[in-house]
């Protein structure tokens, strides 16, 4: 079993076509006046807050940040009556077990086949020219309360206030210090600016200011990954070195850059299993509950979620029919696009949010291209060939909320201080690209 604490404080597959920037000096940045800010909200303003056990200590964890518990005690103390304060977070605070092996199947839950859901604009960023133009068709965006957003492009970084403001890029092509050759995620962890570069299997770190710190061998084969608090990070990708085989999340420390654990697989699943053609396509969660990860193969619909101690937590498996399981690779000239596996998060209401890459409906349109290794999908035809699906599932009532489709293949889950948000590349009438993220609207 895995202690965790919840307080609760009541409030009044290759998607980076990217043009590169050449080696020419980084431009010169737009500075953005930063206002004084302290890493804690108002008391009043506070979210729902999670304490997790973490290294034998207790945190706080809200907003992608985690802080001593003392520290939060004290910083309520300051605003208001430190007897009342600590009466208030002991009548917040309560102890719970997240469950172990509780498995469950697709057919559990009330599908609903016309349900929709809303969505609605919460920020664009992205210039017409210059080094705030996105140059990429599908860049892979994160959040942070310190930095604001952040752009993975294959060879730089690019910062954007929550306004949109563009604020700096980070980072060139090249195999140096603050360096680059294949980006394949970045996101803020323990107060430094975090790459894992593919092609040279590193970390790459920097300050949030964008001055290169250091460079540290990974050493496994790279992939996406979560900051799960301190300078933890959770690695999702399947390495066929033997003592890994088959184990898809590894947990590292950015201070050594090596991973101390992998996990992620049971006797319940078989970890040489190599019977669909993306067995070893892997995706995992860009949020969850403090100390655990959901990951799933990419043909398949089972998830499950595991703690960062190597214990299985949840499954969910079955069929769902929009999602058939791979088996074996389809014709691309006669067949469809198979539905895919993206990404997955977890909000704080227990919605499972799953994104699946889709065929669209004019696939068949679609002439491809045959090239020595097969037929190719034209980079300008993608969006007539392939669609991105989110559905979000209530996992506590077992009742599936909606769907909602977009026209394109690019579209991407990204972790907003806890809660879920999409983002996608949208172009303007003068075919200039702009991220833009939405947000669900709640119900």
């Amino acid at each position: 079993m895995v202690p965790l604490l919840v307080a609760m404080a009541s409030a009044s597959c290759d998607d980076n076509a990217v043009t590169a920037p050449g080696d020419e000096p980084p431009p010169e940045e737009r500075v953005v006046e930063e206002a004084e800010s302290s890493p804690f909200l108002d008391p009043a303003d506070l979210p729902t807050i999670y304490l997790a056990s973490a290294d034998g200590g207790v945190f706080v964890v809200y907003q992608g940040f985690d802080y001593p518990f003392d520290a939060f005690e004290a910083m309520l103390a300051d605003g208001f009556d430190p007897d009342a304060a600590r009466d208030g977070l002991d009548a917040w605070t309560r102890t719970f077990t997240l469950p172990t092996h509780e498995v469950t199947t697709w057919s559990d839950f009330d599908l609903c086949t016309d349900c929709e859901l809303e969505l609605a604009e919460l920020v664009r960023f992205g210039e017409a020219e210059g080094p705030g133009a996105i140059g990429s068709a599908a860049p892979r965006v994160s959040w942070n309360r310190q930095l604001g957003y952040l752009v993975v492009s294959s060879t730089f970084l690019q910062v954007f206030d929550d306004h949109g403001r563009f604020v700096r890029r980070v980072g060139r092509r090249g195999d140096g210090p603050g360096e680059f050759s294949r980006v394949i995620d970045a996101h803020v962890v323990d107060g430094r600016l975090v790459a894992l570069d593919q092609a040279g299997s590193t970390w790459s770190i920097f300050s949030l200011a964008g001055e290169s710190i250091e460079r540290r061998p990974y050493g496994y084969a790279p992939g996406p990954f979560v900051p799960i608090g301190g300078s933890h990070v959770v690695v999702v990708s399947m390495d066929r070195s033997p003592d890994v085989a088959g184990l898809p999340l590894h947990l590292a420390d950015i201070d050594s850059g090596v991973p101390s654990l992998h996990f992620g697989s049971g006797p319940d699943r078989d970890r040489n299993r190599d019977n669909g053609p993306y067995s070893d396509n892997v995706a995992g969660s860009v949020a969850s509950r403090p100390g655990t990860v959901w990951w799933g193969t990419a043909d398949s619909p089972r998830v499950e979620e595991w703690s960062t101690e190597d214990e299985l937590l949840r499954v969910v498996d079955g069929e769902l029919p929009w999602f058939p399981e791979v088996t074996a690779s389809s014709d691309p000239a006669t067949e469809p696009p198979s539905t895919l596996l993206r990404s997955m998060a977890l909000d704080g209401r227990e919605y499972l949010w799953m994104m699946v890459r889709t065929a669209d409906p004019r696939w068949r349109d679609v002439e491809l291209e045959r090239t020595a290794d097969g037929y190719r999908i034209p980079p300008e035809r993608r969006a007539d060939y392939m669609d991105t699906r989110l559905d979000i599932f209530d996992l506590e009532e077992r009742r599936h909320l909606g769907r909602y489709v977009w026209d394109s293949p690019y579209a991407r889950l990204i972790d907003l201080g806890g809660e879920p948000a999409v983002s996608i590349v949208e172009y303007t009438r003068e075919g200039v690209p702009e991220v833009v993220v939405y947000e669900m609207v709640r119900r």
